[in-house]
């Protein structure tokens, strides 16, 4: 049996809620920065780039569904120490976004980073459902996205926003800075690629190294390199640790190919600020962090069966 003809709907009533929509987002909502992420390197098999760029940001307005703060696990002690998995849910109205982001893509897209200027925070987009609330009027109004705190990982962020570049300029203060030498005769490349796995090999004399040699005693992962100045910033640092190096000691670059003697000056930029006196750790010093233990776990013996007291 047909729907009642006398009661249909105009297609003009799913434009009315859609404007009544992107109203209160405007009215309700926070200027978040959507960032969309570029592919230098994808594993087809895992479906993920360990080298990922961000590397353009654009303004648009969305609803914060959590109201009551961030969802999530919060702030806990795991195997692993302090994890913060603080999540969030957002609603961005469709039209909209085809408006700001659709030379980027039709719609928002897992893998993407949204920052939050009120908290200053990087989410990634764990997942985005499209048909919430379901055809209202016979039309789709928004996006809901479930968002997650970004956890770095040597990405390349120069969205062209300073607050949001300035989180990943701060990476080299986290970062072993490596002066090297002449290019070794036989590279076939003079720059690292930022990402790429570097070796560290001794017992070389000028002439071409073999990669993966027994002799190569640690790997790193490159964060930034200065062909300029010949500096390279890594980071992730295995096997032994990559030190001033000797005579015929050289840095290779698994992918570029590129090989460098290290010189003898090595630097470490690893900052930190010791709470209430503004000193800061020199190279190779080590670092004891006192943690207030009554914040996190609590000791107090109490009876569930004495009504707060002591049986």
């Amino acid at each position: 049996m047909a729907v009642n003809s006398h009661f249909s709907r105009q297609p003009f009533e799913g434009d009315v809620v859609e404007d009544l929509t992107i109203e209160s987002i405007k009215i309700h909502g926070r200027d978040m920065i959507y960032i969309p992420r570029t592919l230098v390197n994808e594993d087809e098999l895992f479906g993920e780039d360990t080298i990922s760029k961000f590397t353009e940001g654009n303004a648009i307005e969305m609803y914060i569904e959590s109201v009551d703060g961030f969802e999530g696990e919060g702030d806990f002690i795991s195997k692993f120490g302090l994890e913060i998995k603080d999540t969030m849910s957002l609603i961005v109205s469709r039209k909209r976004f085809e408006e700001q982001l659709g030379h980027v893509a039709t719609r928002p897209r897992e893998g993407d980073l949204i920052f939050f200027p009120l908290s200053k925070g990087l989410f990634e987009i764990k997942f985005v459902e499209h048909e919430n609330p379901f055809y209202q009027l016979g039309k789709l109004y928004t996006f809901k996205l479930s968002c997650e705190l970004f956890s770095y990982s040597q990405e390349e962020i120069d969205t062209g926003f300073s607050e949001i570049d300035s989180l990943e300029d701060n990476r080299k203060e986290f970062s072993l800075k490596l002066t090297l030498g002449t290019r070794v005769s036989g590279a076939s490349n003079t720059n690292f690629h930022e990402g790429e796995t570097v070796y560290q090999v001794s017992g070389f004399s000028g002439d071409r190294a073999v990669l993966g040699n027994t002799a190569a005693n640690a790997t790193a992962k490159v964060m930034d390199w200065d062909s300029d100045n010949k500096i390279l910033f890594i980071s992730g640092i295995s096997g032994s640790a990559i030190n001033t190096g000797g005579s015929h000691d050289t840095i290779i670059g698994e992918t570029s190919s590129a090989e460098y003697l290290l010189s003898t000056s090595t630097e470490s930029t690893i900052i930190v600020t010791t709470e209430g006196t503004g000193d800061i750790a020199g190279d190779n010093e080590l670092i004891e962090f006192e943690v207030d233990k009554d914040g996190i776990f609590d000791f107090t013996d109490i009876d569930p069966f004495s009504d707060g007291g002591y049986s």
